[in-house]
Parts: structure tokens; C-alpha cells; sequence
């Protein structure tokens, strides 16, 4: 009786330190479709002639962009750290949300601070308070700050091009 217990506490003691050490494991649920050098396409390809618009620029002529398809470039400010579903794309003042056409590709959790690329469908939503707490939560930020109805300001990405921080 006494063997069995020690083989059930080690058992135990050993799947523990497995468990711990996956805790601060990468998520990414998604395989790039184009892998460069310094690069990482998920999604669909990415075309070579994209016209690109600022971040800040497509939030401040949103009327103009609504509902149009759009390239724009950057640093990816906050990810989904659930499973890597959607980022957020620094705008100046603004932000926007960038989430995934059809849900069908993620991108990895640890891509902050990354440089980025990305070609999808511009669009400019009002949200409650308590959604908008939800993706504060989602991203890693504090729900507390967030007040109130938001305008968001979001692309449906078709395709992320993920550029690694240090070799851009």
C-alpha cells in the first residue's frame, strides 16, 4: 500500500512540473502559409502591390475607407493571449482591432511589439461597454479603464504579414 502511494505522488509530482512548465508556452493555432527570412505570412498570401495607408490616417477618413478593403502597416501594440484571435494595431490617439476573416487563422500570442502588414476590410462599429471590457480583458489590458459605449475601429484581416521585431 505504502509502494502504491509513492507511486501516486510521484506520478503527480511529475505532471505538475509538466503543467508548469507549459504555462508560459506560446500559443499559435494557426501555421504561417509563407515563411521568409525575417517574415511570417498567416491567412492568405500576401500581394506584392499593396498600396499601404497609415493606421492614423485610415481612423481619421473612416467615412471615406468604411467597408473598403485597405492595406495598412505598423507595430502590433496587444494580442488576444486566449489564442492569438485578433491584435490591436496602435493609430495614434486610437486603436484598431484587427480580427481574422471567417475566423479561420490566428496568429502567435507572443507578436507584440512585432512589426506588422496586414490587407482586410476596414470597418467602424459601435460597441457596448461591457464588449469592449471583454476585449480589454482578452488583450492583457485592464477593463477597469474602459467607460462607457466605444467606437471601434477594426479590420478584418485576409492577411497578416508578421515582420520579426528585431531583424526589421
Amino acid at each position: 500500500m505504502k509502494k502504491l502511494a509513492t507511486i501516486i505522488v510521484g506520478v503527480l509530482f511529475i505532471t505538475n512540473i509538466g503543467t508548469a512548465q507549459n504555462t508560459d508556452k506560446v500559443m499559435q493555432l494557426a501555421e504561417p502559409v509563407e515563411t521568409g527570412e525575417n517574415y511570417k505570412v498567416y491567412g492568405s498570401e500576401f500581394p506584392d502591390d499593396a498600396q499601404f495607408f497609415a493606421p492614423g490616417y485610415l481612423v481619421r477618413n473612416a467615412d471615406i475607407f468604411k467597408a473598403k478593403k485597405v492595406a495598412t502597416q505598423g507595430t502590433i501594440k496587444q494580442v488576444c493571449q486566449k489564442k492569438g484571435c485578433f491584435f490591436m494595431l496602435s493609430a495614434g490617439e486610437k486603436n484598431i482591432r484587427v480580427s481574422f476573416k471567417d475566423y479561420k487563422f490566428f496568429i502567435p500570442t507572443d507578436a507584440a511589439g512585432s512589426k506588422v502588414q496586414l490587407m482586410g476590410i476596414f470597418r467602424v462599429k459601435d460597441i457596448s461597454e461591457d464588449q469592449a471590457k471583454h476585449y480589454a480583458e482578452d488583450a492583457g489590458g485592464d477593463a477597469k479603464k474602459v467607460m462607457g459605449p466605444q467606437k471601434e475601429y477594426n479590420i478584418v484581416a485576409s492577411s497578416v504579414k508578421i515582420i520579426d521585431a528585431k531583424d526589421s
